[in-house]
């Protein structure tokens, strides 16, 4: 049994599970209106499986206000489809009277990869229609990944002997962003299940049982982070039949 999960983590890692997505903002002086009309005209380029794109709005945290955009559909993404969905989403035909570009859209971050890690995730569930999205982000420091993932994967042990019912895929930045990023995404259908925080808090306080001093090394390897909530927005995501 070990072997079978020792293979299916390096197989995760080695040959790869990625998330895609951007992120864009609207150009000052562009009203919201008029910019999501432009998007939902825009979405006839991605009307079709490998380039069905899912909208969320982020409605809270550094990043509040901004669109991210990321593939409706296979999730993880495999490595030998990545290719064929990237090129769908970014290099498709141009719409007739496309108004949704440069003239009213500032591309925040374009497009963002990550390495969806398997071994560092708990109890992992997709649905692609997610009301609401919490991304949890930890920037690690320099040398400070060994550390880091030694706690995470303490920590879904413990949320393991607990029963805990928490979902969450874990993601590692791959290109696209700052260098040690691992992102924690949860998918909630109420806003009330998003601010229950309780079984997380449950297990933080069994780590700190374990390793009193957890939280003075963590202080030292990890630099940074933020939490966000997105909510989905079908009316500007592709609409397959």
């Amino acid at each position: 049994m070990k072997k079978i999960l020792l293979m299916m983590i390096f197989s995760s890692i080695v040959f790869g599970q990625y998330h895609m997505q951007s992120s864009l903002s609207i150009k000052d002086g562009v009203r919201a209106a008029d910019f999501e009309k432009a998007m939902i005209h825009h979405n006839k380029a991605h009307q079709n499986e490998l380039g069905a794109v899912n909208t969320f709005l982020v409605l809270n945290g550094p990043n509040v206000g901004q669109y991210v955009r990321m593939h409706q559909g296979l999730f993880p993404i495999p490595a030998a489809q990545l290719d064929a969905i990237y090129n769908a989403h970014n290099n498709h035909d141009p719409v007739p009277y496309d108004k949704w570009n440069d003239s009213m859209l500032v591309q925040e971050t374009g497009s963002q990869f990550y390495t969806v890690r398997d071994d560092l995730s708990y109890n992992m569930q997709y649905k692609p229609d997610y009301k609401y999205l919490t991304m949890s982000v930890f920037q690690v420091a320099q040398g400070g990944n060994a550390y880091a993932e030694n706690v995470f994967a303490m920590m879904n042990e413990i949320r393991a002997e607990m029963g805990s019912t928490e979902h969450f895929v874990c993601m590692q930045m791959n290109t696209g962003g700052k260098f040690n990023e691992y992102v924690f995404a949860t998918g909630h259908d109420t806003m009330s299940e998003t601010l229950d925080q309780s079984a997380f808090y449950a297990a933080l306080a069994k780590l700190a049982e374990k390793n009193p001093d957890w939280d003075k090394e963590w202080g030292q390897n990890v630099s940074g982070g933020y939490s966000q909530t997105m909510e989905f927005k079908p009316e500007l995501s592709t609409q397959l039949d």
